[in-house]
């Protein structure tokens, strides 16, 4: 029996401009006018995005904060991608929290006062 023409599955394409690395980083989720903190856990990071998980159920915006403890640094990303609890975030902007910040963010050096030290917990 002959086989029609059956075209090949469509090729996996990263689109990824940077390598990632596997991570299993703390991290701190912050969004909403009211400065919303959640807790997540950063699984892999790139100079131009993370994948982060959440608790099962929890869900955020497309604009957000992620707070990086170990390179004390906070990101503006959105959300590319979505497959709950865990999600895929793409960087628009960097900071580093041992520097000033801008106005509309100076806030989050509350919420890293809070994260870097062991006995601090805000969610």
């Amino acid at each position: 029996m002959i086989m029609p023409n059956v075209a090949p599955p469509p090729r996996v394409v990263d689109e990824r401009r940077a390598p990632r690395k596997r991570t299993l980083l703390g991290g701190k989720v912050i969004y909403g006018e009211d400065n919303r903190v959640r807790d997540c856990t950063i699984k892999d990071l790139s100079e131009n995005g993370a994948r982060i998980a959440l608790a099962r159920g929890e869900v955020i915006p497309t604009r957000v904060l992620l707070m990086d403890r170990r390179t004390a640094s906070v990101y503006e990303a959105r959300v590319t991608w979505i497959k709950a609890p865990e999600f895929g975030l793409s960087f628009v902007n960097a900071y580093s929290l041992e520097r000033e910040l801008p106005p509309e963010l100076r806030h989050l050096k509350t919420v890293w006062s809070s994260f870097r030290s062991p006995l601090g917990n805000i969610a």
